[in-house]
């Protein structure tokens, strides 16, 4: 659980919550968030929600300004678009690794196989159970996270939100996650 204090960041949802009990789903919604952009003690928290704010371009912005690194575990993964930013990382020297839930890895229209062709170092989560994290973390410093997967779905159709967190603390909780996990996909759990 990623627990926020802000009046501001609650005020965000408390509106993507009004839209919905007002009947407004999907498209239906529109983008009017109060505070986008918030600092929290020492660090700088964006909110975001799909498909009404166009999530997709704020990860593409931040993996293209990655500068060492790009770590992530996703449940579903199937944007292209994503797929071939954490590529074009991967080519040009950065480190990037990712963990995909393994039901989903080979499942249709899974970047999967498009982030291992392009070099990317992906491999099937290692645990007997599902693997539902929707994180990224880049440069050991920020952490994208929320509710939204990886996939067109939930940029176009889906009511989605999504955080960006900048903030190294924070980043060092996720990649320890990331370490078990991506340890746990090298030698997997036997399962009954």
């Amino acid at each position: 659980m990623l627990r926020i204090a802000s009046r501001q960041v609650a005020a965000d949802y408390a509106r993507e919550f009004q839209h919905m009990f007002d009947g407004r789903f999907g498209t239906g919604k529109s983008s009017a968030t109060p505070f986008p952009r918030v600092r929290v003690g020492g660090a700088q928290i964006e909110v975001y929600f799909s498909p009404e704010d166009g999530v997709a371009k704020h990860i593409l912005q931040r993996l293209a300004a990655a500068k060492r690194s790009i770590h992530f575990m996703a449940f579903s993964y199937t944007s292209s678009a994503t797929a071939d930013a954490m590529v074009a990382q991967s080519r040009a020297g950065l480190l990037v690794q990712g963990v995909f839930e393994s039901q989903n890895a080979g499942g249709t229209g899974s970047a999967f196989s498009r982030l291992r062709q392009g070099g990317v170092d992906v491999l099937e989560d290692g645990n007997c159970y599902i693997l539902h994290h929707k994180v990224i973390v880049i440069d050991q410093q920020t952490v994208i996270t929320g509710s939204y997967n990886f996939t067109n779905s939930a940029e176009r159709d889906n009511d989605e939100n999504l955080v960006i967190v900048d903030d190294p603390a924070l980043a060092r909780a996720y990649i320890e996650e990331f370490g078990l996990v991506y340890a746990q996909a090298q030698s997997p759990a036997r399962c009954r």
